[in-house]
């Protein structure tokens, strides 16, 4: 396959990235809407985002690993499908039972697919540009908060919430016929016996790592999952003002994306993600006095955005370092993980605001990212002294 044809392919896979980002976030900004009509309480339609991310953590970890010896090009355009075939289920549910079947159906098909598309990629791109075609997978997810979550939050203003997921369905039909004609066949890889995975996580500064990406998600996702309920009851904002508010969200959150790659190879990983992290639980403290202000939410929002997602790549090109050698699995994990952070947030957060002030929600999502960076860095620590111990002959 020649250069231009790979770039091609590896843009179609980061689309593939968008649309079951767009997906997963979008949720967040009509889930007033879902709640209304569905008749159910925000906090129980919050737990749209909670089955999706453990459907996606599901999908990432454990149909990866049984899918692992198939081919993959079968595999990726099998999952794209079955992700179709669950935004036309939610475009046609009429109760919250249906909804959330649709949810478990695109959250299973969305994990496998970004593990295998992020694999694909990495397969597709010549040696030196392995991690930037990685980057760009994980871009299309990103951008989703960008464009994806902010335009489907407007469209629902004016049109019924159920055609978000029509148009995703066409999208990504799109998608599937594009993909099927430029994608090479992969052969699968012999998976990992249990007790090799099992190595991997009891190394402590993986497992530290990982711990990471649980708290610091989780943190983000307690606000960002009730960020429509929390604006309006806060800024009285109306849900286009809230789109707006996304958008400004998504965009600092793209600008991060990119900014970290080029941050931990300029200051390396701990400077990076410890500098980010310490930003965003400051952002996310001053949110409990700024959610009151209209353009106190946009400036705390870029802030936000831009300090969150900077530690994404910083922090999976430091685990990734940890095993050079096995970094699909360790980025399966991180990805598992990363949605159970999610799944935890979004949870955590419908009990908050049953029995809690909404207004209360950013200060204790802060606490989570502190306890993120507590791991982080006692992680750099051990990798500190195994780096720095000496080798006898």
């Amino acid at each position: 396959m020649n250069t231009k044809l790979s770039q091609l392919t590896i843009i179609f896979l980061a689309l593939g990235a968008f649309v079951t980002g767009t997906s997963e976030f979008v949720v967040s900004g009509i889930l007033e809407l879902i709640s209304l009509e569905m008749g159910v309480s925000i906090s129980i339609a919050g737990q749209l985002i909670t089955i999706y991310s453990l459907s996606y953590a599901f999908g990432a970890l454990f149909l990866v690993m049984l899918t692992s010896t198939f081919d993959r090009k079968k595999i990726l355009l099998y999952a794209i499908f079955t992700f179709i075939v669950g935004n036309f289920i939610a475009f046609l549910s009429y109760n919250f039972i249906m909804l959330l079947l649709s949810r478990i159906i695109m959250g299973m098909s969305g994990g496998l697919y970004i593990v295998v598309a992020t694999n694909y990629a990495a397969q597709l791109a010549s040696p030196k540009r392995k991690g930037s075609a990685i980057a760009t997978v994980i871009t299309g997810f990103t951008v989703s908060l960008v464009f994806g979550v902010p335009i489907g939050t407007f469209l629902a203003g004016y049109f019924d919430w159920h055609y978000i997921f029509l148009i995703i369905a066409f999208g990504t039909i799109l998608l599937l016929m594009g993909l099927y004609k430029l994608l090479p066949s992969i052969k699968g890889n012999q998976a990992l016996s249990l007790k090799q995975q099992v190595n991997i996580i009891k190394d402590r500064r993986v497992l530290t790592g990982l711990m990471t990406t649980i708290t610091w998600i989780l943190g983000y996702t307690l606000v960002f999952a009730y960020v429509a309920p929390l604006l309006s009851s806060t800024a009285n904002l109306s849900i286009e003002m809230t789109s707006i508010a996304l958008f400004v969200l998504g965009t600092f959150a793209f600008v991060g994306s990119r900014f970290g790659g080029y941050a931990v190879d300029r200051w390396g990983p701990n400077h990076t993600i410890t500098v980010s992290l310490i930003v965003h639980i400051v952002a996310l403290f001053i949110l409990t006095f700024t959610q009151h202000s209209t353009i106190g939410v946009f400036i705390t929002f870029a802030v936000w955005g831009i300090a969150t997602w900077t530690t994404t790549p910083a922090k999976q090109y430091y685990l990734v370092s940890l095993k050079p050698q096995s970094s699909e699995t360790v980025l399966s994990f991180n990805t598992a993980l990363m949605n159970i952070g999610m799944m935890m947030g979004s949870a955590l957060g419908g009990v908050i605001i049953t029995y809690i002030n909404i207004t209360n929600l950013s200060w204790i999502a802060g606490l989570f990212v502190f306890t993120s960076l507590i791991f982080i860095k006692y992680s750099f620590y051990l990798d500190k002294n195994i780096t720095n111990k000496p080798t006898t002959s």
